[in-house]
């Protein structure tokens, strides 16, 4: 079974359905079917192995009496079909007799309906799905475990669902932490944000291997612990535990976070734990409350790091996510954290991850903690860590970034694994023998503490500027105001106690706060603005509409007017011609109803006339320089004149809406031209006028982020220069036009706070 054709099957069909509304309805319509089939089939197993089963399900609602379509003219369809889901069997799961008797493996069915819902308003289409989803035989071995296949092919296809990247981790990563853990048959493994059960299925299928007997079998059974605050992945979590032989799968719907950590007995806490936080947002000052004070952050990332510690059994083992952030994040409750690790933990290894692992869902570097809850043999007094490793895994030779067609693989995670098992510095020097950068490296607790618990070692070499989104951007500063400033006031503390003749009151301040925080003021506006524009060309600064004309259609309208021109004479067949564009060359991830396209393909693309003023030829003309240039705005007070033939008039003459570009000087450099006059450009401007309308604002924007993050004339984009080839070529995120107008508003909006 091809699991990507059956998944675009279903998305193809849902879209002639005016009831789902964006990508999320449609993945919540696929699952709650996928989660009836794959249980209609594990009952039947059940009806083979145990006796006098009796399903928690009535009859007339379970999937081999309503579902199945025998093409005898029978099965619902259209209104009929469309009022049973929505007046019988819906109704009828969300309020299953469950109580504290109900085996876990019958209670589920209402747990997973209860907060899930049925969008469709199309029996036709309905039934369409329903047959197609029937195709997959769950009692076939091959179909059955091809499931994970199946959900990973809905999340990665749907890039535009939301946040549906929170659900998903690779399956490199998870059977890579899994493995460095060894969980053994007896042994207990959790994830308290579990998602679609990535980490648990990479437990599962570790340990299936070790099952032996029908002992073994008891404990393989009970191997998993699970919790799931959002409804969709916890019902994909649950169906993916169906599908992986787990009876009644140990996984809650719940707050993870909800409850009080010194409350946690032995009977809550497991031997290893494999998990990847959800981070980038802020917690409520409730879930705050349940945990120690010193450790109250309002980063969810930290407070998951700190229930960690609290679910984990003595000897047991932990391998976590955590953003760049937590590394290198010295606020009181990170600190608290990062210390409580080295001291009462055994913080043995920290790998950093290339940025792009997540693709397509966020671009926030990340990195690998591994720790233990015992104490290290060998460790100074005050510590259970004896030493903290750092190792920077690489891009892959032949990568320039993972992304959803070349994913990472866990063959990528050879080198760390090759390094894991005999250990050393590895240090990168330069001609000169000078260490340019460190690839791995050990630390003492104490060299970390003395470092203000620092874990942001081994970094990755920057080529390119790193622009983080807003959210991060805005805790950041928050999180660095209070440092500084509370570092500043103890400064200003300091200095009247001694002058007053006594000793100073505080030793932690550090007193260059002063310059660091006047720093951060001074530099956050502009790095807020490179935050905004990524946002915008990224397509998360304003809501996408569907009633928006997709750019695909505006794409097809400019090839038209082109096709014209060409008849016209006005422009060559070549100019139709269109670069294929390769998934390598993809910076970014970018909305269903936006389109990738090069920089030519959108607008008619001119140079100007080489400087010959001795030349009379012509007509006198006043023409800019890229001296005239700057980011959009010109100065006229110096223009010069210079002698255009017809034919040059034509190649070089700006009107009003023009995007003119910089060749040379600050390359790249870019403003339209607004003036109700014509003027002639030289031959280092470009001149780029569209072939139809379009928001002249928004490319100029898009070039606007390329040049500041250092993407025009470095690798991320890939180009090397701006000769006329190099931006006919560049790539560019298009979106449709009435979404262009809305990012320029709301960029204009913003940009006139900053």
């Amino acid at each position: 079974m091809s699991v990507n054709n059956l998944v675009k099957r279903l998305q193809n069909e849902m879209r002639g359905d005016a009831g789902i509304n964006g990508d999320a309805q449609r993945i919540e319509q696929m699952v709650w079917m996928f989660f009836l089939k794959v249980y209609d089939a594990q009952e039947e197993i059940w009806e083979c192995t145990k006796d006098k089963y009796k399903s928690i399900i009535p009859e007339k609602m379970r999937w081999r009496n309503w579902a199945v379509d025998e093409k005898d003219g029978k099965a619902l369809t259209g209104d009929a079909l469309l009022a049973f889901v929505n007046n019988e069997l819906f109704p009828t799961l969300k309020n299953l007799p469950v109580n504290e008797n109900t085996p876990r493996g019958k209670a589920i069915v209402r747990m997973v309906f209860e907060d899930l819902n049925q969008y469709m308003k199309d029996g036709i289409i309905l039934r369409k799905l329903i047959n197609i989803i029937d195709e997959v035989d769950f009692s076939d071995a091959d179909d059955r475990h091809t499931f994970g296949d199946i959900y990973e092919g809905i999340l990665k296809d749907l890039q535009s669902a939301g946040n549906a990247g929170e659900f998903y981790t690779p399956r490199a990563l998870t059977d890579f932490i899994v493995q460095q853990l060894h969980p053994k048959l007896g042994e207990t493994f959790g994830d308290f944000t579990s998602g679609t059960g990535g980490f648990l299925t990479s437990c599962l299928n570790y340990l299936k291997p070790s099952v032996k007997t029908t002992s073994d079998e008891k404990k393989f059974q009970s191997s998993i612990v699970g919790q799931e605050w959002k409804p969709l992945p916890y019902l994909l979590s649950i169906t993916n535990m169906l599908v992986h032989d787990i009876e009644e799968p140990n996984i809650t719907h719940t707050d993870s976070l909800g409850r009080k950590v010194t409350e946690f007995k032995d009977s809550d806490k497991v031997d290893c734990i494999g998990m990847n936080p959800p981070y980038g947002g802020s917690t409520g000052m409730n879930a705050k409350l349940n945990f120690p004070t010193s450790m109250q952050s309002s980063e969810t990332a930290d407070l998951f790091i700190v229930l960690i510690m609290y679910r984990l059994k003595k000897m047991g083992r932990a391998g976590v996510i955590i953003p760049d952030n937590f590394l290198f994040g010295t606020d009181g409750a990170k600190l608290s954290i990062k210390q409580k690790l080295l001291r009462e933990f055994n913080l043995h290894t920290i790998i950093r991850l290339p940025s792009s692992i997540f693709s397509p869902y966020t671009p926030i570097a990340t990195n690998i903690l591994f720790f233990d809850n015992e104490k290290a043999k060998g460790a100074p007094t005050g510590f259970s860590t004896k030493e903290t490793w750092f190792y920077r895994l690489d891009m892959p030779e032949g990568y320039k970034h993972f992304s959803k067609t070349k994913p990472m693989r866990l063959e990528h995670c050879k080198p760390i694994m090759d390094w894991w098992y005999n250990r050393e510095e590895i240090f990168e020097t330069n001609e000169d023998g000078e260490v340019v950068s460190e690839k791995s490296r050990k630390f003492t607790p104490e060299e970390l503490v003395e470092m203000d618990c620092d874990l942001d070692q081994c970094k990755f070499p920057k080529e390119e500027e790193e622009v983080l989104p807003t959210a991060e951007l805005f805790s950041l500063f928050h999180e660095k105001s209070e440092k500084h400033l509370d570092d500043i006031f103890g400064v200003i503390s300091n200095l009247q106690t001694i002058m007053n003749g006594e000793k100073a009151s505080r030793k932690d301040v550090d007193s260059k706060s002063f310059y660091k925080y006047s720093e951060l003021i001074k530099n956050f506006p502009e790095t807020l603005k490179k935050s905004f524009l990524q946002e915008a060309i990224q397509g998360k600064l304003v809501p996408q509409d569907l009633k928006d004309e997709p750019a695909s259609v505006l794409l097809a309208k400019i090839r038209k007017e082109k096709e014209s021109l060409v008849k016209q004479g006005k422009l060559k067949k070549k100019d139709l011609e269109i670069k294929p564009i390769n998934e390598d060359e993809i910076p970014f991830e970018i909305p269903e109803n936006w389109t990738w396209c090069r920089l030519g393909d959108i607008f008619d693309h001119k140079n100007g006339k080489q400087l010959n003023t001795a030349n009379k030829n012509g007509l006198p003309r006043k023409y800019i320089t890229t001296s005239n240039l700057y980011w959009d705005y010109f100065v006229l007070d110096n223009l010069k004149t210079m002698y255009f033939t017809e034919d040059e008039l034509d190649r070089c003459t700006a009107t009003k809406g023009d995007l003119l570009v910089c060749e040379g000087g600050d390359v790249g450099r870019a403003a339209i031209w607004n003036e109700d006059f014509d003027i002639c450009i030289q031959n280092h401007i470009h001149k780029l006028r569209a072939y139809i309308d379009v928001c002249i604002k928004f490319f100029w924007n898009v070039l606007f982020f390329y040049k500041k993050t250092g993407l025009i004339g470095g690798k991320g984009i890939g180009i090397q220069g701006l000769s006329s080839k190099a931006l006919h070529n560049i790539l560019i995120p298009l979106p449709p036009l009435a979404e262009q107008k809305r990012i320029v508003a709301k960029l204009e909006q913003l940009f006139k706070v900053l």
